[in-house]
């Protein structure tokens, strides 16, 4: 600020969600006081973490695998797309981004020995859509952040959506946000921005993934709207794989019914079965995971007009397939009210959901004939109407290992910085390339604080230390 302007915040939060919690409370340990912008006008934020099904994994690998293995993992799983300094700094911190939150009191326990399951936020309750679940361990864990934080003395405003940032003079920062019909600005020596990625923003969809991206199922909260990226873009922060989306297929009955969403996934009948449009032509995907799906089908022109057929075998094996611990489709699809047509031959099928039989017939036969598929010829034959889901979006601003914020010739923007789904880097590749968004938040809301930590500190002053953690995670 100016001589005789009020004295600036140390760092201003853009997003109360879980990096962003993590920041807080991680630099009110190393002697910084936050100030956290939070759109959700409840406690414990409108965010995704809240509704996620609590899994903390690295690529679907434990946490506590030894970081050159979770390092060589984050390669493959993206084919080699993700930032290699970060991942090599989220390889190198997961572990210990776990021991943090044990010693905040998060409670985490396995929910199986499936390596993506050995780090589960407990209690281990289904996810049912947006539905605020108090004793789900998932809420849990953003409230006792939430009392941590604000225990430690932290300002934490709900209500306040933020919607401009701009250079305040002597690198410093100024941001605007609303707050109860005002217009208010914060001057700080940092901001983070960790206010999630851009997945309930209809516009910023149709520019970045495709024009009809809208009509997907929004598999979230509907807070993240893009705003701290729009903000740091407009700045001229570079911007990393924003075509980038994560999601899973799931009934079309579940733009009308949230108890079909975020399970049962129908990933696999998908994938396995036939996928065919309105008039029954086929859907040729060269997807091998719903990830893939997602993003080739909300590039389509018609998002909403998809069907999945596949046979009793396919019901049997793959609808049943359950290696997380979810709701699947058989049978939980039609207890749960979805609509599922069956007949004793596809030309029955067709008749039943008002398609040209030639056409669902030919559309089977190819897929039949395709090499490594399995024919198609087990009665009863299904048909099931299906949408792609957007969990999240995968892209964001460039940053570098400390979450600092990179400008179009990967230069840092002072006093800048980015955590979880506003950021990009990490996730992406030709097969999807999911790498974990609850570790990721925590890892990179740590590394974050603790960066802030280093350029806002004044000298001298010491950190304070981390209560260490008794627990341990309990082995199945």
């Amino acid at each position: 600020m100016g001589e005789g302007g009020p004295v600036a915040d140390a760092c201003v939060i853009v997003g109360g969600g879980l990096a962003g919690m993590a920041a807080a409370r991680r630099l009110q340990q190393l002697g910084v006081k936050p100030v956290v912008l939070e759109r959700g006008e409840a406690e414990g934020g409108a965010n995704n973490a809240r509704i996620s099904g609590g899994l903390l994994h690295v690529a679907m690998a434990a946490m506590d695998e030894k970081p050159e293995a979770l390092y060589r993992r984050l390669i493959e799983e993206t084919d080699g797309e993700i930032d290699p300094a970060l991942a090599r700094v989220y390889a190198d911190n997961a572990g210990r981004a776990t021991d943090w939150l044990f010693g905040e009191g998060v409670e985490i326990t396995p929910k199986s020995q499936v390596p993506c399951q050995r780090f589960a936020l407990y209690p281990h309750e289904i996810a049912i859509a947006r539905r605020i679940v108090p004793t789900r361990g998932p809420d849990r864990a953003m409230m006792t952040l939430y009392r941590a934080v604000r225990g430690g003395g932290a300002e934490v405003i709900l209500g306040a959506s933020a919607e401009g940032l701009r250079p305040a003079g002597a690198g410093d920062w100024t941001i605007t946000y609303r707050s109860g019909g005002r217009l208010l600005e914060r001057t700080a020596k940092a901001v983070l921005v960790a206010d999630g990625g851009f997945q309930g923003n209809p516009e910023m969809l149709m520019r970045y993934v495709g024009p009809n991206a809208p009509q997907c199922l929004l598999r979230a909260m509907p807070s993240s709207t893009g705003a701290g990226l729009r903000m740091l873009l407009a700045v001229g922060a570079k911007a990393v794989g924003l075509g980038r989306i994560y999601g899973h297929m799931v009934s079309a009955d579940a733009l009308t019914n949230d108890t079909l969403w975020p399970y049962p996934s129908v990933d696999k009948l998908c994938l396995q079965g036939v996928l065919v449009d309105r008039q029954g032509g086929r859907f040729v995907t060269r997807a091998s995971d719903g990830v893939r799906l997602v993003t080739e089908l909300a590039r389509t022109e018609d998002p909403r007009g998809y069907r999945a057929i596949f046979d009793e075998e396919l019901w049997r094996t793959a609808g049943r397939d359950n290696p997380y611990g979810t709701p699947v489709p058989n049978p939980d699809l039609a207890a749960r009210g979805g609509t599922l047509v069956s007949a004793g031959s596809i030309l029955e099928v067709a008749r039943a959901v008002g398609v040209e039989a030639g056409r669902l017939e030919r559309a089977v036969a190819d897929h039949s004939a395709e090499p490594g598929r399995v024919a198609m010829e087990t009665p009863p034959f299904y048909a099931m109407p299906v949408i792609p889901g957007i969990t999240f979006t995968m892209g964001g601003v460039k940053i570098g290992p400390g979450g600092g914020v990179l400008d179009e010739m990967d230069r840092p923007i002072a006093g800048l910085f980015g955590a979880g789904s506003a950021t990009g880097g990490l996730h992406g590749g030709p097969r999807g390339g999911y790498v974990g968004g609850l570790a990721a938040a925590v890892t990179f809301g740590l590394l974050a604080a603790e960066a802030i930590a280093r350029s806002v500190r004044p000298a001298g002053r010491r950190a304070v230390s981390p209560a260490r953690s008794r627990r341990r995670s309990k082995r199945a």
